[in-house]
């Protein structure tokens, strides 16, 4: 018996696996960043938020504190004392302010280019304390004139180091960890490619 011309075809095409529609974020529909959970769960921002408060605070707080102490063998006590503002210019304020800015704008719509940017303000404020302000804080010299009398003087590094320094790790590391908080897989989140377990987008209804 001669089938209808065309038939075989339509039964071909009828039988195939439907087309699934293309993910508009990547392959297998796994989202705009691969599978990762965006935006951020709430716990993770606000984790980023409060590390880069904090480090901001202690970038305020060391521009007003004693960077380094001078000291000399014939005094006990402390013959000059230099502020940390007064060493970097107050350069550490805007900074300081943009990153509490941007940390706030992560904790709100996990913006990454604004956690990016956290963790270079943290780089900027660590090669300042450390190129600009530790050199200073470890160096020797001669204090006086010829007129009056010179002395062997030692500069001595004081709190406004460490803060600087504790702030500025704080920010590079909430970047780093935000990061990594935010390429993690939502929980609870299962895979929908083509391959994932319990689907089968080849296999049809059976027809009674």
């Amino acid at each position: 018996m001669n089938a209808t011309p065309g038939a075989e075809n339509e039964y071909s095409r009828g039988s195939g696996a439907p087309q699934r529609p293309a993910s508009p974020g990547g392959t297998g529909g796994s989202g705009r960043f691969g599978g990762s959970s965006w935006p951020p769960s709430g716990t993770v921002r606000a984790a980023i938020l409060a590390g880069v408060l904090l480090g901001a605070l202690l970038l305020l707080v060391a521009e007003f504190t004693a960077l380094y102490e001078v000291h000399t063998a014939t005094s006990a006590t402390p013959v000059r004392t230099i502020g940390t503002g007064h060493n970097d210019s107050y350069a550490l304020i805007p900074l300081a302010v943009l990153a509490g800015v941007l940390g706030v704008g992560v904790f709100r719509s996990g913006s990454r280019p604004a956690l990016l940017a956290v963790g270079l303000i943290g780089l900027v404020a660590l090669l300042i304390a450390l190129v600009g302000d530790l050199p200073d804080a470890h160096r020797t010299g001669y204090i006086g004139s010829f007129s009056t009398h010179l002395s062997n003087a030692t500069s001595t590094p004081s709190a406004g180091l460490y803060l600087e320094t504790l702030g500025a790790v704080l920010l590079i590391a909430a970047c780093v960890l935000g990061f990594l908080g935010l390429g993690r897989p939502e929980p609870g989140s299962a895979p929908r490619g083509p391959g994932a377990p319990g689907r089968d987008p080849a296999r049809r209804p059976q027809e009674p």
